[in-house]
């Protein structure tokens, strides 16, 4: 104990010089040699406990990597199971607290006998980790220099190995300074009067200080400044229009009362109380004579207000502003409302922020005519959904056959593959998508569960499944080039992939019936309409006449299945620079995002063209065809009772395979082979689809 006291006394004489030395300001690791003749054959102690250290370290690595070499075949199965889903990992977290005792322990000893700082000795797993990073390939932490010009002078922020250097070049240095490699010092010299501060960032293109890419969710910072729409209002203004409401309606002998003024950001809206016996029709009969009376371009009466015994009367409001996107993502119904896919909609007349979870939808279809605001409604809603989820809590298929809309997302971190421009390409998505809703019904089937939350409440993180939003930006494009695939795919998508976490935002200019046709109608039913320019169209999207009087620039009106009638809002605002520096950020913070390829997931189905040789009827629309010796779309319809045009779609997925012939005018199709090898056939095609 003599010796031991002797080297514990040297060792802290050691460091009280070391402070001293330094200004008692930065601390520093103490040399290894105060403990050189602790150990025999001239080992020293710090060689001894690194040694130790690495062996702990790799007994470490050793535990975790037997407790998961164990997790394949039957009998790791069986252990897993106990290790894992029985103890929850308890076994596993002991053998490492094991071996991190033991580290403890060494460090303890190491500290007492030689006067060492044991909270340093503890750095040091952290050390050779550090410098294992830097010799693993394409991983250099080669440090960098930053230099600053600026009216004063040129500041140079150098960071190396041990050393931070600071100067303020004007001839002279103002400090320097060394520490050790754990310690990243953050000097703050004073400016000189009339300087201003200059802020430092990474390569990433933000000039706003606190954006560095790491944190999620994102900075409201990327999507600029809240606007105050409810600013520079005419109170004098606004009361004479009611004033002239109010004596318009009395002139054609319809008796009313002002109840109550509300300012929207879009429009303002006159609650008007009807007196007793006056309907409500009469009032909206006179809708066009009240714009000619308070000279507005567009005047809309909502009759009767839901929950409301009142009229409503909206004009446009004359100091009408945007609304920006930040304003609905920072307010509590968007932050607090429990969705798993919240959308952030817009504003209402009277001031409500409405936000939804798309998961409740399910589906979303949005029309509205060009410069109506429904391209920058679609970048609001792609923008609410990344915001609010992770790249492997949310993937997004996009299609865009306009080419331009969505070129910028193409390195979003929550894409399955780069905006899908073509035609073609976009139907081989769409069968992708039923592929994998297919393929996850399977795997719901397996576990037992009803739907995606079920299934990734019981999976392991490693297992879960995202949620997955397909965006078409133009269904009229898609409609005129494959409208019969077009048309099923989207149908059994919206019948069917809700419960998969698959949802669709359809987006159309052209919302007539042979673009939005009944069946895509009844399966969306959520729908978005901007300014439309018919009361026709207005009532192929909302069932009612009113898209025709919006005002433009955002102005829409949304229905639910839960809404009896439209709401009014305001849709947010998004420009592209917020758009881009959004993207940005998630780039810097999740990396470029890793995407499929369609055409090599196109090319292992076996070179099929036709995506309805996965159609599960396949094979007994075979035995229907070979039994009968007709290979016959009619006779498909009536047999499996479905529709002509899948029917259709079948006798030609068969001609595929070379099971029928072609078509040959009026002429039946002719059977090319006998039932077994049409089984063969068929066996091949189903197993090359499987794989």
């Amino acid at each position: 104990m003599k010796i031991f006291r002797l080297f514990r006394r040297n060792g802290r004489e050691q460091v009280n010089k070391d402070k001293n030395k330094r200004g008692n300001t930065i601390r520093n690791r103490r040399n290894d040699s105060s403990g050189k003749d602790l150990f025999p054959l001239g080992i020293s102690s710090g060689a001894a406990i690194r040694a130790l250290l690495v062996v702990l370290f790799l007994l470490d690595l050793f535990l975790v990597a037997s407790f998961f070499r164990f997790r394949t075949g039957e009998f790791g199965a069986v252990l897993n199971m106990y290790l894992v889903n029985i103890f929850g990992g308890a076994v596993l977290l002991l053998l490492i607290y094991a071996a991190y005792a033991l580290l403890i322990a060494a460090v303890w000893f190491y500290g007492f006998v030689s006067g060492e700082d044991f909270r340093e000795v503890l750095r040091l797993p952290g050390g050779l980790a550090k410098s294992l990073f830097r010799w693993a390939p394409g991983k250099s932490a080669k440090k960098t220099e930053k230099a600053e010009m600026t009216k004063a002078g040129t500041r140079v922020k150098e960071k190396t190995k041990g050393l931070v250097l600071v100067r303020r070049h004007k001839g002279e240095e103002i400090a320097h300074i060394e520490a050790s490699p754990e310690e990243d010092l953050d000097i703050t010299l004073p400016m000189d009067e009339g300087e201003r501060e200059d802020y430092e960032f990474e390569s990433t293109g933000f000039d706003i200080e606190g954006m560095e890419p790491g944190r999620f969710p994102p900075p409201l910072e990327l999507f600029g400044e809240c606007g105050d729409y409810s600013s520079d209002i005419d109170e004098e203004e606004i009361a004479e229009n009611g004033r002239h409401v109010i004596s318009t309606l009395a002139e054609f002998n319809v008796e009313a009362e002002l109840a109550e003024t509300i300012v929207g950001p879009t429009v303002i809206q006159y609650r008007l109380q009807l007196a007793p016996g006056i309907k409500v029709s009469r009032v909206a009969g006179l809708a066009n004579d009240m714009a000619v009376a308070l000279a507005v371009p567009s005047l809309r009466v909502e009759a009767p207000i839901p929950g409301k015994p009142y009229v409503g009367i909206e004009i446009p409001n004359p100091s009408r502003k945007p609304v920006n996107l930040r304003s609905i993502l920072e307010h509590p119904s968007f932050v607090e409302g429990g969705n798993e896919l919240p959308l952030g909609i817009g504003v209402a007349v009277d001031g409500r922020h409405v936000s939804v979870g798309l998961e409740k939808l399910p589906h979303l279809l949005v029309a509205g005519t060009t410069g109506s605001g429904k391209s920058v409604f679609i970048s609001c809603c792609i923008a609410s959904l990344c915001y609010s989820r992770r790249p492997d809590e949310l993937k997004m298929l996009l299609i865009d056959p306009k080419r331009v809309e969505m070129k910028m997302y193409d390195r979003l971190p929550h894409t399955l593959m780069p905006p899908v421009v073509d035609a073609k390409k976009a139907v081989h998505a769409l069968g992708w998508a039923i592929r994998e809703m297919e393929k996850r019904y399977e795997m719901f089937a397996q576990a037992r569960v009803r739907n995606l939350k079920g299934f990734n409440a019981r999976a392991l993180p490693k297992d879960r499944l995202p949620s997955i939003v397909i965006i078409i930006d133009e269904l009229a494009d898609l409609m005129f080039t494959s409208p019969k695939e077009v048309e099923d795919y989207i149908c059994r998508l919206a019948q069917m992939a809700r419960a998969t976490g698959i949802h669709l935002i359809i987006a159309t200019q052209r919302p007539s019936v042979n673009v939005v046709t009944g069946l895509i109608k009844a399966n969306v039913p959520a729908r978005v309409a901007f300014t439309l320019p018919s009361q026709t169209d207005s009532r192929t999207i909302l069932d009612i006449a009113g898209a025709e009087k919006l005002l433009g620039s955002g102005d829409m009106l949304f229905l639910t299945p839960r809404l009896t009638k439209p709401m009014r809002l305001q849709g947010p605002m998004l420009e592209e620079t917020a758009i881009n520096r959004f993207i940005d950020y998630l780039v810097g913070t999740f990396g470029e995002p890793e995407h499929i390829d369609l055409d090599e997931q196109m090319e292992s189905k076996g070179g099929q063209d036709s995506p309805f040789l996965d159609d599960p009827l396949v094979e007994e629309a075979v035995d229907i065809i070979l039994q009968s010796g007709i290979a016959s779309a009619s006779r498909l319809q009536r047999q499996l009772r479905i529709g002509f045009t899948r029917a259709a779609r079948l006798v030609d997925a068969i001609e595929q395979m070379g099971i029928v012939g072609a078509q040959d005018g009026a002429r039946p199709r002719e059977i090319l082979v006998d039932e077994d090898e049409a089984r063969q056939i068929l066996e091949e095609h189903l197993r090359g689809g499987g794989a």
